[in-house]
């Protein structure tokens, strides 16, 4: 495989609960941040980068400022996946579903 920079961004919103129950991963928790990080280092020789955006807080950059106003005009669930700047899941969403999204991506890079 060759080696491949890949970003992997997790943002979400803790002040909207778009599910009534416990609904899947909590992102926010840096137990499961640290946890999905580990498992992808374990499965993946390449370069890859996983970060935790809650828009609930102080917006880092332009770039996650965008995408708050993109959820709010397509009524988008929380949280994202994004995988090198693309949207790959909106709403809940797995460790495992992650890795699946990183793969793809690492086979579509020539």
């Amino acid at each position: 495989m060759n080696e491949v920079a890949v970003n992997i961004k997790i943002i979400d919103d803790t002040s909207r609960r778009d599910c009534d129950a416990a609904c899947g991963t909590d992102w926010s928790s840096s137990e499961s941040i640290e946890l999905a990080s580990q498992q992808i280092r374990n499965r993946f020789s390449e370069e890859i980068r996983l970060e935790y955006f809650d828009l609930s807080r102080t917006i880092p950059d332009h770039s996650i400022a965008q995408w708050q106003q993109t959820i709010k005009e397509k009524s988008l669930s929380v949280p994202l996946l994004l995988i090198n700047g693309q949207l790959r899941v909106a709403g809940q969403f797995d460790t495992r579903q992650i890795i699946d999204a990183v793969e793809a991506e690492i086979e579509m890079v020539p």
